[in-house]
């Protein structure tokens, strides 16, 4: 334990030293997040404007406009404190050989890139605080009815941002077969808007597609905790779905060893 912690210091620094010479690069990024949850609120404040000032779920759910404003500005912060872009980043390295002298390490490389993708937060979150605080005012989302409903979402944020990592680590190493993976994170990302509730909450997706929403691993990457820190979820509802993201942390766990165990052995640097 006393290594790992070494290990992650040391990169964390190294990592946090090198944003620190690209601040407003790295500002520019992180305020891109802001785009997708913020055009999804305008067209859900529209709708339900025009019906009236709410719409109601086939399961009873009510959403009116404060109650958009606060799912997708909570949405906003989780997604960026949950992201990842490993899935495009790992091809260039394999098209380059950039990955080769990482192999050489006796560390996976993994561990410098989850060290890099902390790194990035912890500086672009201290960036953002001030713009979330000041939408959260200007915009008077719907609060939690309790604040005793953060206190599980913590540890259902913390998983999620381990369980969407592993998948996109996943995803990624399919780069050891075609260095052309933009397709596949395209269908990867499509997919994802929809069942994560990025594009509508999970409670107003229409019938099968709700139940496949439910019980996939993109609601447990980023609607659930969001769910969570609402108070939106009926209590019977909050130990599946932390069962759900051990289940799918689990899955992704052995996809992606397998996947990387079968990759590494018929590597070949295209750049190198």
């Amino acid at each position: 334990m006393i290594y790992w912690i070494s290990v992650y210091r040391a990169s964390l620094k190294a990592a946090i030293a090198q944003m620190l010479q690209y601040r407003f690069a790295i500002l520019i990024w992180a305020v891109w997040g802001f785009v997708g949850p913020l055009i999804s609120l305008a067209v859900w404040s529209a709708a339900t404007a025009s019906r009236g000032g709410g719409i109601t779920s086939g399961s009873g759910a009510t959403f009116g406009r404060a109650d958009f404003t606060a799912y997708y500005l909570v949405f906003m912060i989780f997604s960026h404190l949950t992201m990842s872009w490993d899935a495009f980043e790992f091809a260039f390295r394999v098209r380059d050989g950039n990955l080769s002298p990482r192999l050489l390490k006796p560390l996976h490389p993994i561990h410098s890139d989850v060290a890099f993708n902390i790194a990035f937060k912890l500086c672009t979150s201290a960036m953002l605080l001030p713009i979330w605080i000041l939408l959260f005012v200007w915009l008077k989302p719907a609060m939690p009815a309790s604040g005793w409903s953060l206190l599980p979402a913590i540890p259902a944020l913390l998983l999620a941002g381990v369980l969407r990592y592993v998948w996109q680590y996943a995803l990624a190493v399919i780069a050891f077969w075609t260095t052309r993976v933009e397709a596949i994170n395209q269908l990867f990302f499509a997919v994802d808007a929809f069942f994560s509730g990025r594009i509508a909450p999970i409670a107003l997706l229409p019938g099968w597609m709700g139940i496949a929403a439910y019980y996939s691993p993109f609601r447990a990457m980023a609607a659930f905790p969001v769910e969570l820190a609402l108070g939106r979820l009926p209590a019977e509802q909050v130990l599946p779905g932390f069962a759900l993201q051990i289940v799918w942390l689990a899955a992704g766990l052995v996809l992606l060893r397998a996947l990387w165990s079968a990759g590494i052995k018929q590597y070949s640097a295209v750049g190198a």
